[in-house]
């Protein structure tokens, strides 16, 4: 096993994962990792569908996900979820993205208030972002079509912009919008708010935004793909993806008709719904933070 960091004496990271220096390698085995231990479950009801993600309660989960998310602060996940080598100077990398990690997530220490209004939503952005990523291995993970490009995870979780905005084809051309919310005890509020969000889509009050998010997306795909992206295209194809985490014992019945979700002026099956509950989802968090910091700090 590395070594272990001096913040915490129960974190280790399997020998598989190599260290900062070798990001490239090692967020190609967390993927490989994840694809390996999660699994869906997809369902339908009147307003929306629903994907539940299963198996993130695995150790093994925890670990890749905080490799996946320490490569997102790196930046080396471009436009097209292609990976890249991180600009990093190769003898500082650990230094220099153990700093930007803790900038993002706070140290060991860091109080609850941090944790539920700046780390909490942050990760789970980026878990939302990481579970569109695994599309591009398993069309399941966003079966309205195949993912072309999508936004990088937001810095400043008070950014008032769409959480995710993605560029699909399902033979014709899409745009998937998501929102992302992680609150613990309150699912039924975190859907709602999800869905108020992107009804702002429905009602066209997001086209400056979508728009640009297109002008920047659409140089990082071929030029066949170029051509086809004419116009308001996202106002005849898109679809709708609320992410909502909470703990385990304020699950809900996902499959429950609900208001929120009827109101988005989409098909059932572009509008679905990615709850997932956690057995104490912010000691789960946690112990993904400790993941990050640890491995953030191996020397390769």
């Amino acid at each position: 096993m590395h070594d272990r960091s001096p913040m915490n004496d129960k974190i280790e990271i399997d020998p598989a994962y190599l260290g900062a220096s070798n990001l490239v390698t090692d967020i190609n085995t967390a993927l490989q990792t994840l694809l390996e231990c999660l699994s869906i479950v997809r369902d339908e009801c009147a307003t929306h569908s629903v994907i539940v993600v299963q198996g993130f309660d695995d150790n093994k989960v925890l670990e890749a996900t905080a490799v996946y998310l320490v490569s997102a602060i790196s930046q080396n996940i471009d436009a097209t979820m292609q990976i890249r080598e991180a600009l990093f100077e190769e003898e500082s990398i650990s230094r220099e993205l153990g700093r930007d990690v803790i900038s993002v997530i706070g140290k060991l220490d860091v109080d609850d208030e941090f944790k539920k209004m700046n780390r909490d939503p942050w990760m789970w952005e980026g878990i939302s972002h990481m579970l569109i990523h695994l599309s591009q291995f398993d069309s399941d993970f966003h079966p309205i079509g195949q993912v072309l490009a999508k936004t990088s995870i937001k810095y400043d979780v008070h950014d008032h912009g769409l959480d995710i905005i993605a560029i699909y084809d399902s033979g014709t051309l899409g745009i998937t919008a998501g929102e992302c919310k992680a609150y613990f005890e309150n699912p039924t509020r975190a859907i709602s708010d999800a869905a108020n969000k992107l009804r702002e889509v429905d009602s066209n009050i997001r086209d400056i935004e979508i728009r640009s998010v297109v002008n920047q997306l659409r140089s990082a795909l071929d030029d066949g793909m170029q051509r086809r992206i004419v116009g308001s295209f996202w106002r005849n194809e898109r679809s709708y993806l609320p992410f909502v985490c909470c703990d385990e014992g304020c699950a809900r019945d996902w499959n429950k008709n609900r208001k929120s979700l009827r109101r988005l002026n989409i098909p059932v099956s572009h509008k679905i719904l990615f709850p997932l509950s956690l057995l104490e989802a912010r000691r789960k968090f946690d112990q993904i933070c400790e993941y990050m910091r640890v491995y953030s700090g191996i020397e390769g």
